[in-house]
């Protein structure tokens, strides 16, 4: 088949879970044999390399451009649509699938993200779509409205989320295949709706297992793994450094904390201070990176779906701590056995101490996670028949 994919940015480098999780769809696609056809918008200019025709038989660029984001973002609004469609709503985008449908003619579109659905809606390609939905965007917003922490983009989520959940609805009622990474997520969009529609699937994230993992480790390096733009990372993180830090830095003065995710904004940034919290930014290996971690924190409070961060540590041999807001999403996860659930400050406190201090349990929770991921979540395993529109 051939296969239009709509992206709301350039999945190169891979700086985030969302690219990642579309270029991993796409590495499926292509091992499936499918000839993959990729519309992008881009920010600013973007050398195309010789890697990125080895995964996307043709790739179209589309330049994004902030001032007109903003204008279709307030128009969106006033319409009662999502403002985040608005932002990503862009002639020149909608003009190159026109022409790619009447030149190319695709036997079958994804749109990644619900933000890239509006030009499937005015293309009428509903029937040949899949909406890789990935999140219950409604709950994460939900969520991040009732956290205590105020900031701009709690204050759009409080806005949106209204008219966000009346989009999913619509989509969820009227495109043949609704894709989302967490039978949890499935599950509260079917509640909250009160309906059990057919189009909605569950194709959760894979990973990307190491072969082999080093056995050495600093047992005093923990760190975090995230994409720093988005609210929940920030509040992880900040909600480490300020109520948990502190107590793991009572009994142990030489724990270092690293924050690994691309584009952190000031305020984390200022965190570091080049002795016992590092900031990294975006890097091209993040299992190079970690590899070296005693253990991993993920101390999640804002989410919906299944977090990379979780299985990529496992996958590198590392065990995690984590929140049971997200360790609902993979029912793999037992407390104390392949990794530890807690939601206190306390609780994971204790938790990172017992795991720096203790070699042989550490080993054996890792070694449990390691096991879990390699058995349970390789992607080819995990999006067998994502493409099938029947």
């Amino acid at each position: 088949m051939k296969i239009c994919l709509l992206a709301p940015r350039f999945p190169f480098p891979e700086n985030g879970g969302d690219v990642l999780r579309l270029n991993s769809i796409s590495r499926y696609l292509k091992n499936k044999g499918h000839e993959l056809i990729l519309i992008s918008f881009c920010f600013g200019e973007i050398k195309l390399k010789k890697e990125y025709f080895d995964l996307y038989d043709t790739i179209y660029l589309v330049k994004k451009h902030k001032f007109s984001s903003y204008i279709f973002a307030v128009l969106f609004a006033l319409c009662q649509r999502p403002a985040q469609c608005g932002y990503y709503f862009s002639a020149p985008f909608l003009g190159q699938l026109k022409k790619t449908i009447k030149s190319e003619k695709p036997d079958e579109y994804i749109a990644h993200l619900l933000r890239m659905v509006p030009y499937l809606d005015k293309t009428g390609m509903k029937s040949k779509s899949i909406v890789e939905m990935t999140d219950a965007l409604s709950k994460t917003y939900e969520l991040a409205t009732q956290s205590k922490r105020r900031s701009i983009k709690q204050i759009v989520y409080r806005f949106e989320r209204n008219l966000i959940k009346n989009y999913e609805r619509k989509i969820i009622k009227t495109y043949p295949k609704v894709i989302l990474v967490s039978q949890m997520d499935i599950d509260y969009l079917n509640n909250g709706f009160n309906v059990h529609e057919k189009s909605l699937h569950c194709y959760t994230n894979g990973v990307n297992i190491i072969n082999n993992p080093t056995e050495n480790y600093n047992p005093m390096k923990i760190c975090f793994i995230g994409n720093m733009r988005t609210l929940q990372n920030q509040d992880a993180v900040l909600y480490f450094i300020e109520e948990i830090f502190p107590l793991i830095k009572r009994s142990e003065s030489n724990a270092v904390f690293y924050i690994y995710g691309a584009e952190p904004p000031e305020k984390i940034q200022n965190l570091a201070d080049g002795k016992s919290i590092f900031v990294t930014g975006f890097v091209e290996s993040i299992e190079y990176e970690i590899i070296d971690s005693c253990l991993t924190v993920a101390p999640v409070r804002i989410a919906a779906g299944i977090q990379n961060k979780v299985l990529v540590s496992m996958g590198c041999m590392i065990p995690v701590i984590m929140t049971s807001i997200i360790s609902s999403a993979i029912p793999e996860l037992t407390d104390g056995i392949n990794c530890f659930i807690k939601d206190s400050a306390i609780e994971i406190a204790e938790s990172c101490l017992e795991l720096m201090r203790n070699p042989e349990y550490r080993k054996k929770i890792a070694c449990a996670g390691y096991e879990t991921v390699l058995h349970n979540y390789s992607w080819d395993k995990k999006l067998e028949g994502y493409e099938s529109l029947e």
